[in-house]
């Protein structure tokens, strides 16, 4: 039953493993929408403003102030994406591949424990268990 048991906790740890990845995996996706959202009215109210800010306040022609709104809007882009794709592991996601991991190991060690028992304990075991019994109890002898 302890292979049974093993098994079972590496599977409750790799169900709380997915849990966790769930859970960071959409936290990060809401915060991309909504930085999306927000980053799109903002450009589209900002950009106007910017582009006439560098048209009447530095006075630049129309084309310069448009490049400029342009490479601007590159580098936020630019920004976002790196907020946007940076990802850690929280320490209860760790702790769930670490149980997990503890479990198989101990589910592997249990299977070769019992293949070994099964073994000696087969006809064939009894036999060489009753060999080596004999051997023993000649040399007493």
């Amino acid at each position: 039953m302890r292979i049974f048991e093993l098994g079972r906790s590496a599977l409750h740890a790799q169900s709380h493993l997915m849990q966790q990845m769930a859970i960071r995996l959409g936290r990060q996706a809401a915060f991309l929408v909504v930085a999306a959202v927000f980053g799109f009215f903002a450009l589209v109210s900002g950009h106007g403003l910017l582009w006439a800010l560098f048209l009447f306040t530095f006075h630049w022609g129309p084309v310069s102030a448009a490049f400029a709104v342009f490479a601007l809007d590159l580098l936020v882009a630019l920004i976002c994406v790196l907020f946007g794709r940076r990802s850690y592991l929280t320490t209860a996601e760790v702790e769930a591949r670490i149980a997990r991991n503890r479990s198989m190991t101990q589910m592997r060690e249990s299977i070769t424990m019992a293949a070994v028992t099964a073994t000696v304990a087969s006809s064939l075991g009894r036999h060489g268990t009753r060999k080596v019994w004999d051997v023993v109890r000649r040399k007493k002898d």
